[in-house]
This record gives structure tokens, sequence and C-alpha cells, in this order.
């Protein structure tokens, strides 16, 4: 009877053990990615309005510094390549399909950890859209932990949604727009990345880039 008791007292133990083991790996703190030279990672863009793929797209790393991450892009489906240039937290400076943001995205903010909020406010121009001039007024915030089922597999993920409006200073067009990240620390950036903005008429309103395979150094 005694043995029993123990054994009863020691699994109670760690049930009562658990909970504060699963509230730190909840809360525990993601540092800004070691991105090298030579990492990779390669989506499928779906367009969800359609239903349909867009066509898939790989990201190269040439260059990473404390400042700055280069890749060189592979466009989705097309045989052509162009480039993109981030922070070193992956906020876009500049971006394959052409656009121009200041001071960046502001997407994500390193240190990451649930419950974080911060402002993510941008310009963007597009030069080879002429005028093109447009205002973002963002809030971000870190949700939580939580699973993510992508064709690359499933991973742990950082979930981060980024809300907010948008006016264009070239056209007068107002609008709100809705981001959210699925960040995952060993792959080095995200599993799923999606965005919606219901006030747009073009051919992004809603899609979403999942990860098919990656290469990290």
């Amino acid at each position: 009877m005694l043995t029993i008791a123990i054994r009863v007292f020691a699994v109670a133990a760690c049930l009562l053990a658990l909970p504060p083991a699963c509230r730190a790996q909840a809360d525990a703190t993601v540092a800004r990615p070691g991105v090298k030279p030579g990492d990779r990672w390669l989506y499928l863009r779906t367009d969800h309005r359609t239903g349909k793929s867009d066509g898939t797209r790989e990201e190269r790393v040439t260059f990473a510094s404390e400042s700055a991450i280069h890749t060189v892009v592979g466009l989705f489906g097309k045989d052509q390549e162009t480039d993109a240039t981030y922070t070193s937290s992956w906020n876009s400076v500049n971006s394959f399909d052409g656009g121009v943001y200041v001071p960046d995205t502001g997407t994500l903010r390193f240190p990451l950890k649930p419950g974080d909020a911060y402002q993510a406010n941008f310009e963007n121009r597009r030069p080879r859209r002429g005028k093109f001039h447009v205002v973002h007024q963002r809030s971000a915030r870190v949700v939580a932990w939580e699973e993510v089922a992508v064709p690359a597999g499933r991973f742990r993920a950082l979930k981060v949604e980024i809300e907010g409006s948008y006016k264009r200073l070239d056209t007068g067009l107002t609008g709100k727009t809705r981001t959210v990240i699925w960040y995952v620390p060993e792959i080095r950036r995200w599993a799923k990345l999606s965005y919606e903005d219901p006030s747009h008429q073009g051919p992004d309103t809603w899609y979403s880039d999942e990860l098919i395979n990656f290469k990290v150094n």
C-alpha cells in the first residue's frame, strides 16, 4: 500500500508541475534570427478568392549582417529572378515586387514573446507605378505559440497579428488590412503568412504564403 501511495503521490506531483512548465514554454522569448548566406525558403502562394495557386517563390540569402538581409528571389512560377532587402528582423525595406517601405514594414520586433504589442507604421511607394504612395497605420500583437501545418510539415510557431488602416495619398483610397505571421525560430523565418485587404480591388485581396521546404546553415 505504501508503494502505491508513493506512486500516486509521484504522479500527482508531476501533474501539478506541468502547468508551470507549460507556462514557461508559452512565455519563451524569441531572439532575432541568426540568418546566414545560403539560407533559403520556398513558399507556395494561394489566392483565397479563387482557391487557386499563384505558383511558388524561393528566397535565398546572399548577404546578412546585424542590420540587413539581402535575398535573391525566384518569382512565382516564372523563370526569372529579382531581389529583396530586409532589416535583420525580416522587415521589408525593398520588396521583390517593387515596393519601397519607409522606414520599413515593422512587422516583427525582436525579441518576441507572447503578449508583446507595438506599432508597425510605414509608407509604401512603388516607383514603377508612378505616383503610387500609401501610408499605413498598423498595430501588431504577438498572440501565442501554436502549431501550424504547411506543406513543409508541422511547426511550433509564434503567431503575430498585424491590423490597421491605410490611405493612398495619390488617389485618396482608404481601407483596412490584416496580416498574420506564424514565425518559427528554428527555420529563422515564418512557416506561413496571410494577408487580407478587403478594400482593395486588385489580385492580392486575400492570399497566403505557405512553406514548401527550406534549408538553413
